[in-house]
């Protein structure tokens, strides 16, 4: 009889035999080749072994998730900038949530009108790679790409995010535009960096202040989203026309304040020579 070698990873069978020309069945067991019992695996990492990022991020961020993101990110910024803050200019969802007023404006829509579609959640953070880069030239990092690459994977690591949880794909879409000289220039990036809209639409500072994100001015945010127009695009522009409004119409209250001021001023500074005039309401910026 020949003998068979049994491996003691292979997993028990149960067989069937006749016996002596008997329609009877008698079960036995055997081995055969498979995968080993389950109880008997062992799931060990080799080392140096990494897993595998994804390349499409489907993790859903809220806006609380997204900062707890975003403050670790800061962290490898620092390090890997060598205590060199950087900011980016981003545009898209994120903006949306973490504008502290657009926020606010929707949560207040929301309980005007519950059924109207709102956003929540964000799966990425889009940012204009291009400027970034010009910037931190300017700065003499001339590897800021590869810098802000390592961060972004290793806070994808971090977080079970997918690669391009921050991204610039949009980049290539993005207009640039010519100065009167024909220089070429980023006009998103500097309508971005005008001291009012830094103001008004800086929408993200780290802890450790490594990390700043400007958003795009309103006007370019419902350009972009028209063009691209997705899901939550149309919710997105009315939020943002809404507080452009309320702005405008803050402006507009402020100028009537200031000019009665102004007016009041010039009457008690003629009425009265002596009177001083204030230097701030004789401003003509208003």
């Amino acid at each position: 009889m020949a003998m068979t070698m049994v491996d003691r990873h292979q997993s028990p069978v149960t067989w069937t035999t006749g016996l002596g020309g008997s329609n009877a069945a008698t079960s036995r067991t055997r081995f055969q080749y498979g995968p080993p019992a389950q109880s008997l695996m062992t799931h060990i990492t080799p080392p140096g072994y990494e897993a595998p990022i994804a390349p499409k991020n489907e993790k859903e961020l809220t806006r609380e998730a997204l900062t707890q993101v975003l403050d670790y990110f800061s962290q490898l910024v620092q390090q890997q900038f060598a205590g060199q803050p950087i900011r980016l200019v981003v545009h898209g969802g994120a903006c949306m949530l973490l504008h502290p007023g657009l926020y606010a404006l929707s949560q207040q829509q929301y309980q005007m009108s519950p059924t109207l579609q709102r956003r929540t959640t964000t799966r990425d953070v889009d940012y204009i790679h291009r400027s970034f880069v010009t910037e931190m030239t300017g700065f003499g990092v001339m590897d800021a790409p590869a810098r802000l690459a390592s961060c972004v994977r290793e806070t994808a690591k971090a977080f079970g995010l997918g690669a391009d949880w921050m991204n610039s794909d949009a980049d290539p879409a993005l207009p640039m535009a010519h100065d009167p000289s024909g220089k070429v220039y980023d006009p998103i990036y500097l309508a971005a960096l005008h001291p009012d809209n830094l103001k008004l639409h800086t929408i993200y500072q780290s802890p450790n202040r490594m990390l700043t994100l400007i958003s795009v001015t309103p006007f370019w945010s419902v350009a972009l989203k028209l063009v691209r127009y997705s899901k939550w695009d149309a919710g997105d522009i009315c939020l943002l026309l809404r507080r452009v409004s309320l702005i405008l119409l803050f402006a507009a209250g402020m100028r009537v304040s200031l000019q009665h001021d102004i007016n009041c001023s010039q009457t008690l500074s003629t009425n009265h020579p002596h009177y001083p005039l204030s230097p701030v309401l004789t401003t003509t910026h208003i």
